[in-house]
């Protein structure tokens, strides 16, 4: 199992999902490469928290990501296309407000 964790504070376990998954989301799900994030058939009423990250090399010495942008996609919305290097960071929504996620933070997957 891996962990999503900011300055060795763990924010949640990392989902490893297939292509189209639908479901509850628990924890995180980090999506690489080309994707978009919808919520036209998920079951869910508050929506999908998204961050945009892009690579960043971490104090250790590892790789990891920063984050560029943070939204929530609201219910039967499509968000804009990730394309390019870095990751997308998806929760359910309200959880990067608990989380207190902000631009320029450092995320770290073990």
């Amino acid at each position: 199992m891996s962990w999503l964790l900011r300055e060795g504070d763990v924010l949640a376990a990392v989902e490893h999902r297939r292509k189209g998954w639908q479901g509850a989301l628990q924890g995180a799900v980090i999506l690489r490469g080309p994707a978009i994030v919808q919520t036209l058939t998920r079951p869910t009423t508050r929506g999908l928290d998204v961050a945009w990250c892009s690579p960043a090399s971490l104090d250790g010495g590892g790789s990891g990501l920063r984050v560029r942008r943070i939204t929530r996609v609201p219910a039967r919305r499509v968000s804009p296309p990730h394309v390019g290097p870095g990751a997308l960071v998806v929760a359910p929504g309200g959880t990067f407000e608990r989380w207190r996620l902000h631009i320029g933070d450092r995320l770290e997957v073990k």
